[in-house]
């Protein structure tokens, strides 16, 4: 069942992203916002409608935070927002809110080949589970399982797990973290903020994510041992997803940071680390891993969960 009109938004710690879908397809390029820049979601919806004018009946938006009764406070950010409140406000007969890392999942049904940088070896088993997470301004995760002859969504809050150290590098940065917060995450090191606080503790300074990235790719020593070290940590918690799922139908790496470094990404210890789980070792080496390299892939996702919600009826 095809949704004729639906608007769609990726909402992130640091951007949104918007468009309008109809009959499945794009009506027009995404436009994107940088939250900094705006007061609410809210007003950048004001503005891309006046922008577009484009209306629509149906709305789906997915969010950088645990959506609980259809309603979400931004991880990173601090927005609330509420679906019931947005359709109110702007006059659309339903807003679906979902994890944004729910909607990668059910985006991983539609991608392509060329959506997709496999590193390291391993065959995808046919419906086998899959795992998704990856690095951004947090770290998100979910999963899509094989459920009653279709596919069921885990959307949980994965990258707030406790992150294990395999290394003395990873313990001091660990504990340093630890004492700064109380706990350390996963998403504290891995995540854009997190590749900051690893190359200010190599000895690089205060630096954003995107200078790292971008020293990284010109060779600086200090940064690329700073993606190194990073790569080797999304390792441990690839693989420990990979196992609590059974994800014999791949991981899938998403998010803004690996595309960006894609090259030094392939080429670094993550695939090691990934496998080396003792005597499941082959069981993991067995399982692919991909880098998500599609623009907007949580858009595609969004409208692929609508439809799932047509043909099932679910709540919100």
């Amino acid at each position: 069942m095809t949704v004729s009109k639906l608007l769609v938004a990726d909402i992130g710690g640091t951007g949104t992203r918007l468009a309008v879908l109809q009959d499945g397809r794009q009506i027009a390029a995404p436009v994107t916002y940088v939250n900094s820049e705006h007061a609410s979601f809210e007003a950048i919806l004001d503005d891309f409608i006046a922008r577009t004018e484009c209306a629509s009946a149906q709305a789906a938006f997915a969010v950088a935070g645990p959506v609980c009764d259809n309603a979400v406070e931004l991880t990173n950010l601090g927005w609330r927002l509420s679906g019931a409140s947005l359709a109110k406000r702007f006059r659309l007969t339903r807003v679906s809110l979902i994890n944004d890392f729910a909607a990668l999942a059910w985006a991983t049904l539609s991608l392509k080949a060329s959506d997709l940088h496999q590193v390291g070896g391993g065959d995808a088993v046919s419906f086998g589970n899959r795992g998704i997470l990856g690095p951004g301004t947090g770290l998100g995760v979910s999963g899509l399982v094989q459920h009653a002859g279709g596919w069921a969504v885990i959307a949980g809050e994965g990258g707030h797990v406790t992150l294990p150290a395999e290394s003395q590098d990873e313990a001091r940065l660990i504990e340093q973290v630890t004492a700064e917060f109380g706990h350390c995450s996963a998403e504290r090191l891995i995540s854009g903020p997190g590749l900051a606080r690893i190359f200010s503790y190599l000895g690089g300074g205060d630096a954003a994510p995107e200078t790292v990235t971008r020293e990284a790719l010109a060779g600086d020593a200090t940064a690329l041992r700073a993606v190194e070290l990073f790569s080797l940590m999304l390792g441990t918690v690839a693989s420990n997803l990979a196992l609590t799922l059974g994800a014999q139908g791949g991981i899938y790496l998403a998010g803004g940071i690996l595309p960006a470094i894609c090259p030094l990404f392939a080429n670094s210890g993550f695939r090691n680390r990934f496998a080396a789980k003792g005597r499941f070792a082959g069981y993991l080496a067995a399982i692919p891993t991909y880098v998500v390299t599609a623009e907007y892939p949580g858009l595609k996702g969004l409208e692929l969960y609508v439809r799932e919600l047509a043909v099932n009826k679910a709540p919100d």
